[in-house]
């Protein structure tokens, strides 16, 4: 295998294991939380997260609210979880969607297997529809929106200003239809 910081020329997701986060996972959900805070493509938040911090929001996720992981050979490479979209009753069966993929992994299908996984997941659950945000600007997350079957709904522009610079916001959606009663 290639060294830590180099991205293996095989597509990982063939031998990619995806599987519920465990405290133990939480400095590497932080890690790559961190990237993504520095690439400013899924999120517009710009603080450090501490692994401590991610372990307790990593034992908020379970039940309807799972918190998945994709790992190579003992590595994570990417997490997704589901938080509720709204604390509001009838808003119950809606989910909301965050996806971090390690950036040396980025279109190698690490998040394709982690969005399949967490919509499957999200299926057990009862959900009838997951909703995500990210930045306009994240090409990656389109693609894998598009090729996973969301839709997208529309942009919210110049919704976040980041160093000095006003940012579009997508809103995407995924239906699951065998819930919706």
């Amino acid at each position: 295998m290639s060294t830590p910081n180099s991205v293996s020329p095989v597509r990982p997701r063939f031998q990619l294991q995806v599987r519920p986060a465990t405290t133990q996972d939480a400095a590497e959900i932080a890690r790559i939380y961190l990237q993504a805070t520095q690439d400013n493509l899924a999120t517009f938040e710009n603080f450090l997260v501490t692994a401590e911090q991610q372990a307790h929001w990593v034992n908020d996720h379970a039940g309807k609210y799972p918190l998945l992981v994709a790992e190579l050979s003992g590595r994570v490479l990417g997490w997704a979880a589901l938080s509720p979209y709204h604390v509001r009753p009838h808003m119950e069966g809606i989910a909301e969607l965050l996806i971090y993929i390690d950036r040396d992994y980025r279109r190698h299908g690490v998040g394709r297997e982690l969005m399949r996984a967490i919509q499957t997941t999200a299926r057990a659950c009862g959900h009838f529809k997951l909703i995500g945000r990210f930045l306009a600007h994240n090409d990656a997350g389109r693609t894998l929106c598009r090729m996973t079957g969301w839709r997208e709904v529309g942009i919210h522009l110049k919704h976040t200003k980041l160093e000095g610079r006003w940012h579009d916001l997508v809103v995407v959606e995924f239906l699951i239809p065998e819930n919706l009663s």
